[in-house]
């Protein structure tokens, strides 16, 4: 039969005052109680703990042994207290557990791991799983409990918080500017290979704008794809001019393998939103994870760092 726990610290207390009426005055626990807590250990043991013919309280034999082991058992018994106690706080603040981002794939190397990076740091105790969107092991959008995307997706109790904005431009490799020449105007560019973004929402018209005066953006497409990596390595490649997200070339730029085309001529910036479904608002992790991500998004430029390294410069391919 399991001991009592109140009855194994009765126990212990008697000893470690020397004297009941001192346990009382520690405990608050009167002298009687304690008394029938003693005797009913020592029922449930079969064995003498403390000396009765006493006036002071003395352990036998057993009674010190076990005291030994009473201690032990209480001191780590209330450290696990402690511990458990501290987990349940840290759950109820929401800084436990684990949190679950989703992002669009220009997003997560370049700006989110930033972001991760700078969460972590600060609440150590949460787990972040970290998921490119598109890909057949992603959660789902209503699955995950943030989605950084640059749409606001269309579902049934999922919420798009506005967190900033980006800009974009036209960017070419200088293999390509050699081999092609680079435009002057807008209205040239319909002379020019286009690297496009193939995605439901980009089907409409870009229209480039300059301080004075508004033009659309047609030009030949030769490459479509729905990824902005894609777009970047087929730029980078000389394949073509490629509307980028203006932080999101920013390496290649100073590494000199890409160069801006018409810089004075760019579309409307472009919203960043964190998508959670309504019932997950609720989460103190999610609430600080969405803060950090809009108060990082005005430096999202300094933090993409990534492919400067990588990127290269490629020699002209031979003409035939």
């Amino acid at each position: 039969m399991a001991l009592d726990i109140k009855l194994i610290e009765a126990f212990a207390v008697i000893v470690r005052t020397c004297s009941l009426t001192k346990a009382e005055a520690l405990t608050g626990i009167s002298k009687s109680t304690l008394s029938r807590h003693l005797q009913r250990l020592e029922e449930d043991l079969g064995v003498e703990l403390i000396e009765r013919s006493s006036r002071r309280v003395v352990p036998t034999e057993a009674g010190k042994a076990f005291y030994i082991r009473c201690e032990s058992l209480l001191l780590e018994m209330g450290g696990r207290l402690e511990l458990a106690r501290a987990e349940v706080q840290e759950l109820s603040s929401g800084m436990k557990g684990r949190l679950c981002i989703l992002a669009e794939n220009h997003f997560t190397t370049t700006f989110v791991c930033h972001v991760t990076r700078q969460f972590l740091a600060k609440y150590s105790n949460v787990v972040c799983e970290l998921y490119a969107a598109g890909l057949p092991s992603s959660p789902r959008v209503e699955d995950a409990d943030c989605y950084i995307c640059s749409e606001a997706p269309d579902l049934p109790n999922v919420i798009a918080k506005p967190v900033g904005r980006l800009s974009y431009g036209l960017y070419a490799s200088p293999v390509y500017a050699r081999r092609q020449g680079l435009p002057t105007e807008p209205k040239e560019l319909v002379r020019y290979e286009r690297i496009a973004l193939r995605e439901p929402e980009h089907t409409g018209q870009v229209t480039l704008h300059s301080n004075h005066s508004s033009c659309a953006y047609i030009s030949r497409s030769i490459i479509e794809t729905n990824d902005y990596w894609v777009m970047k390595t087929f730029c980078v490649d000389g394949m073509g001019i490629a509307l980028l997200p203006d932080y999101f070339v920013q390496p290649e730029i100073r590494h000199g393998s890409l160069i801006p085309v018409l810089p004075d001529w760019k579309p409307e910036m472009r919203r960043i939103f964190c998508a959670y479904h309504r019932q997950r608002y609720g989460s103190n992790k999610l609430k600080t994870f969405i803060d950090l991500v809009a108060q990082n998004v005005v430096d999202i430029p300094t933090f993409n760092n990534y492919v400067a390294s990588s990127a290269t410069i490629l020699p002209e391919l031979p003409a035939g």
